[in-house]
């Protein structure tokens, strides 16, 4: 008696770090194939040709040729709107390193981050999706390995959806008080069952 009890112990414990294993994998697993079926963007697709000069020497701190620059209240302010609409200003020099006008307003990074947000948005709905189905399933499964892989590769799954997109915190808190809510309904179904 002593034995079998010892013996079911071992496979007890054996099925719960096989299950942790595996969830983790499954985890891994998922992230590797939506990011090779899916990838997101690359800031050199988007900034590839950006100019990025270099600043120059700051106003009056150097005794040589910036010396005299001047401050231009239209430049500021075009530098001000450009940084504003999420650009980055490029400038003109004059022969003495000073800035003399906008020569342009970079939007590379603005353009690399709205397309970042989309995929973002994209990707939480994939996870979310998939780490509910996980859930649901390991709610329904039989097996006990089954459970134990799916239930906690299901939340890691859900909880990396939530962090991938939360840039956007109300669309978040929605998704996931409904996913919580299925959950919760789905549990008690299950368990007023057994």
């Amino acid at each position: 008696m002593v034995a079998k009890e010892k013996l079911r112990g071992r496979r007890l414990a054996l099925t719960i770090l096989l299950g942790i294993f595996v969830a983790i994998m499954l985890t891994i697993f998922v992230n590797l194939v939506v990011s090779y079926f899916y990838e997101g963007p690359q800031y050199d697709k988007y900034c590839a040709g950006s100019m990025r000069e270099p600043y120059p020497i700051k106003y009056g701190y150097d005794v040589g040729i910036c010396q005299n620059c001047t401050y231009s209240q239209v430049l500021q302010e075009q530098v001000d709107s450009c940084q504003k609409d999420g650009g980055n200003a490029v400038y003109n020099y004059d022969s003495r390193g000073c800035t003399v006008s906008l020569k342009s307003c970079d939007m590379c990074n603005k353009e690399f981050n709205d397309a970042q947000n989309a995929y973002n948005r994209r990707t939480f709905f994939i996870y979310a999706i998939v780490g509910f189905i996980l859930i649901v399933f390991g709610l329904f499964a039989s097996s006990l390995l089954l459970q134990i892989v799916s239930l906690p590769s299901g939340a890691f799954l859900v909880i990396e959806a939530a962090t991938k997109n939360f840039d956007d915190k109300l669309f978040v808190i929605i998704t996931f008080g409904l996913l919580i809510i299925a959950a919760l309904y789905l549990a008690i179904k299950k368990l007023k069952l057994n």
